[in-house]
């Protein structure tokens, strides 16, 4: 069963002279990780902006629980949709923990007495119960990458959408990634990550689509697996 179904997307840029999604169909289903491969520039991370509703000028449709993501209301698709940018757009001037809280403050207008509990043990699971009061920049990219994941579900979305989520981490940090992915995955998240990263595609490797040109070339395990074993 699917989460998330894309049906001719496709987007242009005003500035750009080429379209940078053309007829995109896809699924994202419940309980998987759905990888989107491809080079830099092939279009995924415009796809995922576009699920994520921060690009709406795409022509096509998003449905979420066969629900518009254009109809949604906001509160509604944060619950529904994380995501994780490649810079995670965390904010500097804030703690860890205010950087949790703050969005929960702000879309649900809850106060921090009912949510700092709920929100503490998150950080905790994630590994960061002794970073609650640290600001971002005392952290490693591993760290931040906790604290944006961490974010985005403490609005309790139902799925995740990553964006070139090992851009910056080490392999001690991937693979800690890889393990707290898995870990969403038994808790029910829904998970979408755009990449080029082979290696760490192959240790996740589930439901694939492979990008070109702004084009979904080919929903195929064996051509993923073809692909990444000639990269």
């Amino acid at each position: 069963m699917s989460l998330i179904i894309g049906r001719n997307v496709s987007l242009k840029y005003f500035n750009s002279a080429l379209p940078a999604l053309i007829d995109v169909n896809f699924k994202i289903p419940i309980g998987r990780i759905t990888l989107f491969m491809g080079k830099s520039g092939s279009g995924k991370t415009s796809l995922l902006r576009c699920i994520a509703n921060l690009v709406t000028n795409y022509t096509g449709d998003i449905v979420f629980n066969n629900c518009s993501i254009k109809k949604l209301s906001r509160s509604v698709r944060v619950r529904s949709i994380g995501f994780v940018a490649q810079q995670f757009n965390l904010f500097p001037h804030l703690t860890v923990l205010e950087n949790c809280l703050q969005p929960q403050q702000l879309v649900f207008g809850y106060s921090r007495s009912m949510i700092e509990e709920k929100t503490l043990l998150l950080l905790n699971s994630l590994g960061l119960e002794n970073f609650t009061d640290r600001r971002i920049h005392q952290l490693s990219g591993g760290q931040m990458q906790r604290v944006a994941i961490a974010r985005a579900l403490c609005m309790d979305a139902q799925a995740l959408l990553m964006d070139e989520p090992t851009s910056s981490l080490d392999p001690e940090s991937t693979a800690q990634l890889r393990d707290i992915l898995l870990s969403l995955l038994e808790k029910g998240v829904s998970i979408a990550i755009s990449s080029h990263d082979m290696l760490f595609a192959k240790s996740i490797f589930d439901h694939c689509y492979f990008i070109e040109s702004g084009r979904i070339l080919e929903e195929s395990t064996d051509h993923i697996r073809r692909y990444m074993q000639a990269s």
